[in-house]
């Protein structure tokens, strides 16, 4: 066994300073980290020359070695490579965790004189459509951020990322399978890939079917989809027909690209096999939020020829079909589409009012759950109720907070937007709306407010009743990203017209702001921070003693407690931030022995499921989740820490809880956070998703609890003199009672 300050390895074959004829050999054996690290890929360096390898074979008898606790170490690699004569010496290199490369064994072998022709290496499967389309998509969009860069240029940089052996494993006998996504190149959404094929064993039953990109943590994957149009293919095979699999798999920023995604079967008797490895050239989802640059129809000509000769050179070809035009066709029609003039309502629809004070306002909601969005509207539906304002309430779906809401004296009303949603074209969604219109009055108001620019359906129904309408808008991304085609495109266009025929869109950060309104978007934009109860909070601080808290939470003296406070769902990126939790145990165990962290925010949904399946392959037993409680700011008070994970926030009221609350913060460095509380003056920010860095933080922070302590006083601060309801909201109040006098 071979030992290095990070690692323990052993090659197996071939033996090293044995002789071995030129060409093609596999290199096979294992590695392994020593405590505190983690290891994700392996690869093989010869002569210059660079070959990726397969890594994560299971072996039973490494995990009882090294004592893993799991029933696998997936320790073992296989690595083909060409080699030439002489002698030669081959470097075994290591990703780690946190993204570089490290050698970590040297051998040599002595190559005999070659007396054939050296071996052609393969190329690279030809692209299909979806392959050649999404680069050309990233191409087209990257003019965005890189006007001055040549398409030649950035088509190269492109090509030179692409992975040349996209699948490194296919699925070996017993196994017929085949991956479809993610495809050559691919975005990350909220650090999620996603993942789709088939798989199916030729005579026995996959019980489970598992992927991982770090082989940190294995994530479930829906197996048994029904996949009729592969039946021919395998007419002696019957599982074929339910062989389908989809689902996603977390990503961590920090890995390099091309990132490696690897496929595991569980089978009835427990074992587990290795049965597919693809990789692919991922970018973050936020290039994508944004509209393409303004690209003529020669623009999008010289990118198209600039991709196709730059997948040459790497050697790639693509396969011509009827497919491959019907994509280029429509992403030149999408690419150079001239910026559409929004519509306006005829002036006589919205004439100026003098309504002073306001005396009844309907407001809109996509729902009453316990959410950021509904809660900021239940705040706003207070303080417009204690002004003496009546109050209806509109939503497309009910929830916990509708109590809350009449309880403010609101009359409630719950309509059916889903007709809207489900529209497929220009007539169905107009009817739609009108139909909206016809089942509630709009007009028996002042104003009517819309909150997110998911309700942009009363913003519809409004206009069109003649109303005068503010929006509030917190999705810090663009309506089509966000419904990410699982709407047709007329009702995408009809949350994007949304934002230009409101009156005027109130956003709490301007990193909001910049992903709605520009110089190509006529919206009537106002900028109105978000805001926090400090002093209904403070009454609940003074009621409930913080030794008192910690006692419920079943806290021992010297513990701390570590809170994780939202919604579960992919934006917040608790998957994320549970593996950094692992990591966190690993490096610091003694710490971690005295540490406790709570998820609150369960729910029934689907990521939930998925984050229970990541818990319990990590099997970290501090780590707990609550369900979503009305009774939340114990969880600030009783915390030593409070973290907020997301990948993608406008302003979070974690955040803003957090501080009024005094508790130390730890969040992603995304500017809807960073607008709020600032690095190093009164949080810790650090990137979203980068499960090392977050590690290193919660080690930091939780090791010298003065540093924590010192930006959480500053925080207070900085709540009390910017964003303090009593301060806030009449700031709210007047801009409504601006927009239903006409005055915006």
């Amino acid at each position: 066994m071979h030992e290095t300050p990070f690692s323990f390895s052993h090659l197996e074959s071939p033996a090293p300073r044995a002789a071995r004829p030129p060409g093609p050999h596999v290199i096979r054996g294992w590695v392994w980290p020593k405590p505190g690290g983690h290891f994700v890929n392996v690869r093989a360096c010869v002569e210059g020359r660079v070959f990726p390898g397969v890594h994560g074979h299971p072996r039973a008898d490494l995990a009882a070695h090294f004592q893993t606790g799991r029933r696998y170490a997936l320790a073992e690699f296989s690595i083909a490579v060409e080699l030439p004569p002489g002698p030669i010496e081959v470097t075994l290199e290591v990703l780690e965790i946190e993204g570089h490369w490290s050698p970590f064994q040297t051998f040599s072998y002595h190559v005999a004189a070659r007396t054939a022709p050296a071996a052609i290496p393969p190329h690279p499967r030809p692209l299909r459509w979806h392959d050649f389309g999404r680069g050309l998509d990233f191409l087209l969009r990257e003019r965005r951020t890189r006007p001055d860069a040549a398409w030649v240029k950035l088509a190269a940089e492109l090509a030179a990322d692409l992975p040349v052996a996209q699948d490194q494993l296919y699925p070996p006998d017993p196994f017929i399978g085949h991956a479809d996504e993610p495809a050559v190149v691919n975005r990350s959404r909220f650090g999620l890939l996603p993942v789709v094929g088939y798989i199916f064993h030729k005579t026995g039953r996959i019980q489970r079917l598992w992927v991982t990109a770090d082989l940190q943590a294995l994530q479930p994957l829906t197996l048994g989809r029904a996949t009729a149009n592969i039946v021919p293919h395998f007419p002696l095979y019957p599982a074929a027909g339910t062989s389908g699999y989809e689902g996603y798999v977390d990503v961590p920023p920090q890995l390099p690209n091309p990132v490696t995604l690897r496929l595991y079967t569980e089978m009835p008797d427990g074992s587990l096999h290795l049965v597919q490895v693809r990789t692919t050239r991922r970018h973050d989802a936020e290039e994508e939020k944004y509209p393409y640059p303004a690209l003529s129809a020669d623009d999008f000509t010289a990118a198209l020829t600039a991709w196709q000769s730059a997948l040459c050179v790497r050697g790639f070809s693509v396969t011509q079909d009827a497919d491959l035009h019907t994509e280029i066709e429509r992403l030149r029609a999408v690419a150079t589409r001239p910026t559409a003039t929004p519509r306006t309502p005829p002036p006589a629809l919205v004439p100026a009012r003098t309504v002073r004070p306001l005396s009844r306002v309907i407001l809109a909601s996509h729902n009453f759950n316990l959410e950021g969005a509904p809660l900021f509207l239940l705040d706003l539906a207070r303080h417009l109720a204690a002004s003496g304002v009546a109050l209806t309430v509109v939503s497309a779906s009910d929830g916990p907070l509708r109590e809350r809401f009449a309880a403010c004296g609101a009359k409630i009303v719950i309509v059916d937007a889903a007709p809207v949603f489900r529209a497929g074209s220009v007539a169905d969604a107009e009817a739609a709306v009108a139909a909206l219109r016809r089942s509630f009055d709009f007009t028996a108001a002042d104003l009517v407010i819309t909150n997110t620019f998911t309700t942009f359906w009363a913003v519809q129904a409004a206009k069109a009743a003649g109303q005068r309408v503010l929006s509030y808008v917190h999705e810090s991304t663009s309506p089509a990203a966000f419904y990410g085609g699982s709407v047709h495109p007329v009702v995408v266009a009809l949350a994007d017209e949304a934002l230009t025929l409101a009156d005027a869109v109130s956003f709490t950060s301007d990193a909001t702001r910049r992903y709605h309104a520009g110089p190509d978007r006529p919206v009537q934009a106002v900028l109105t921070p978000g805001w926090v109860d400090v002093r209904a909070i403070d009454a609940w601080r003074a009621a409930h003693p913080r030794e008192t808290l910690r006692a419920q939470f079943g806290m021992k003296p010297g513990e701390l407690l570590v809170t994780n406070i939202g919604t579960v769902c992919d934006r917040k990126a608790q998957v994320s931030f549970a593996r950094a939790v692992d990591l966190f145990r690993r490096r610091y165990p003694a710490l971690a022995a005295r540490t406790r962290f709570i998820l609150l925010g369960g729910r029934a949904s689907p990521f939930d499921n998925l984050l229970r399946e990541v818990l319990a392959d990590l099997a970290i037993p501090n780590l707990t989740v609550h369900p979503e409680t009305p009774d939340f700011l114990g969880y600030y008070v009783a915390a030593d820490l409070t973290v907020c994970s997301s990948y993608e926030e406008s302003s979070p009221r974690v955040v803003l809880e957090a501080m009024a609350c005094g508790t130390p913060l730890l969040a992603s460095n995304i500017p809807g956070i960073s607008e709020l509380a600032r690095d190093g003056l009164e949080a810790t920010l650090i990137p979203a998703g980068h499960t090392t860095a977050w590690t290193e933080a919660l080690a930091r922070l939780l090791n010298s609890p003065d540093i924590g302590q010192q930006l959480a006083a500053q925080a207070r601060v900085r709540i009390e003199t910017l964003f303090a309801a009593d301060l806030v909201l009449p700031q709210h109040t007047a801009l409504a009672s601006a927009v239903a006098a006409g005055q915006l």
